[in-house]
């Protein structure tokens, strides 16, 4: 009997050595993709190692790429989606995606994705893409094998690459956008309409920021990893490798050849770096691989650990010499945003794992806005968002877009739900609060009007040109 049974049982196993070269590549649990090749629950999703054009035109949305030029000679391409089903005018949505991505996750998860959903409710909506992603991985002088390419952080993509695109947005549609960010996506919002508020207030109608990450005062998650990626992204810069994940093609490709035979490893490297979540469908394994990691500056990062460490919202610190050169002043500014003036909504889950109580209600004080409001989004049911939730929770559309809907018709979005109003997290972090409001001691000079802004920063630019950043 056992010299039956033992061929049966390796037969059985066979399909899992070769489940790479047939078509099966989605399955709802993860041990399936053990068995993709034979499980009748598993099936082929053509969305896989695909891109946003050819989901898009798939599921049967319009779409049209454009292409703008920054004034340091980035290329970005910003997508244009409309749906056959919107009838009337249109309003437009600018979305702007997260740290090392790009525009596809707003596209990859069929009638769940956030793209599909409001271009369908009459929305004419915008998918930016920030430099270096890999959809704008190009410039007039520059290669992303050239390491100058990399030169440039948060305030960069702030202060040139969202502008540059909202402008188009604004030229192309006649109408102010409504931008919605997620991650990085809300940081750098926050970064431009503080510092250009008449500018911002001339192409945004209201900002709506999906897990809001600008105050990082305590996390956990940075707060393990930043003894490792500190020294780390210093080496990477003395190194002038300022660059990663740039090759997008043979990483996504790679990752989804692997992860149908180590599912189980994929899902807790996505929670690693993504947070854990109880929300996302082991079906949508291979897609997100498909699109994660993008293209990204080293100092991005840096500048999010300057920000965790400072326990400001702070522009760039490039060390006390340059810092002195670039901004007159030996600590870098920090951005005042209590001259943000556009209406705020404020989409966080509770089981973020960059949310902390404190550091969201301090952005919450600080934030100018006549209008502003913050919904913790799932908790009322008690599903509470994690920050990959935001892309890829199977419950999207009631817990979230919904929501979101009401806040974009008039229909309020509440107060402070969700426990803003409570007692903040229990920490030793006590030293923090003197530096809340630190939006509000920045440097006047710096802040003198967007045409003085602008000045600045193209000094800094001309600066950055004929310096390699120092630290």
């Amino acid at each position: 009997m056992n010299y039956i049974l033992l061929p049966s049982f390796i037969f059985l196993f066979i399909p899992c050595a070769f489940s790479l070269s047939l078509q099966n590549n989605a399955c709802p649990l993860l041990l399936e993709y053990h068995v993709a090749a034979v499980s009748p629950r598993c099936y082929h999703n053509p969305d896989v190692l695909s891109n946003v054009m050819t989901v898009t035109q798939r599921h049967g949305y319009q779409i049209k790429a454009n292409s703008v030029t920054t004034s340091d000679g980035y290329i970005l391409t910003v997508y244009k989606i409309t749906s056959r089903k919107a009838q009337g005018p249109m309003k437009p949505m600018f979305i702007q995606h997260g740290v090392a991505t790009n525009s596809g996750p707003w596209v990859d998860i069929g009638n769940r994705s956030i793209a599909f959903y409001f271009a369908d409710k009459g929305w004419a909506v915008y998918l930016g893409n920030t430099r270096g992603s890999t959809y704008s991985n190009k410039h007039v002088k520059l290669t992303t094998h050239d390491a100058k390419f990399w030169n440039y952080n948060l305030d960069d993509i702030a202060a040139v690459d969202i502008p540059t695109q909202l402008e188009f947005v604004f030229n192309d549609s006649g109408q102010k956008a409504v931008y919605v960010g997620h991650s990085m996506g809300t940081t750098v919002s926050f970064m431009f309409a503080s510092k250009y508020p008449d500018l911002a207030s001339q192409y945004l109608e209201r900002i709506v920021a999906l897990a809001p990450v600008v105050y990082l005062n305590g996390d956990l998650a940075i707060t393990l990893i930043k003894p490792i990626a500190t020294p780390l992204l210093d080496i990477l810069d003395i190194l002038h490798i300022w660059g990663l994940f740039h090759h997008e093609t043979l990483i996504h490709t790679f990752l989804v050849k692997f992860c149908p035979n180590a599912p189980l490893v994929c899902r807790l490297f996505l929670d690693i770096f993504a947070g854990k979540t109880t929300q996302f469908s082991a079906a949508d394994l291979l897609v997100y691989y498909s699109y994660w990691p993008s293209g990204n500056s080293i100092f991005q990062f840096k500048q999010y650990l300057q920000i965790a460490s400072s326990k400001k919202f702070q522009m760039y610190d490039f060390g006390l010499i340059k810092n002195k050169q670039i901004y007159g002043s030996f600590k870098p500014p920090t951005y005042p945003l209590k001259n943000l003036r556009l209406p705020v909504h404020l989409f966080y889950g509770e089981n973020d794992s960059l949310y902390r109580k404190k550091n969201l209600k301090r952005l919450f004080n600080e934030i100018g806005s006549e209008e502003k409001t913050a919904l913790a989004v799932g908790s009322d049911v008690g599903k509470p968002f994690d920050h990959i939730d935001f892309l890829y929770s199977e419950n999207l559309i009631e817990l979230l877009y919904e929501k979101m809907a009401q806040v974009l018709v008039g229909g309020g979005g509440g107060g402070l739900p969700g426990g803003l109003e409570g007692a903040d997290d229990d920490d030793d972090d006590d030293d923090e609060d003197e530096d809340e409001g630190g939006g509000d001691d920045a440097d006047e000079n710096d802040h003198q009007g967007d045409d003085d802004d602008k000045d600045d920063k193209k000094e800094n630019e001309d600066k950055k040109d004929d310096d390699d950043k120092d630290n």
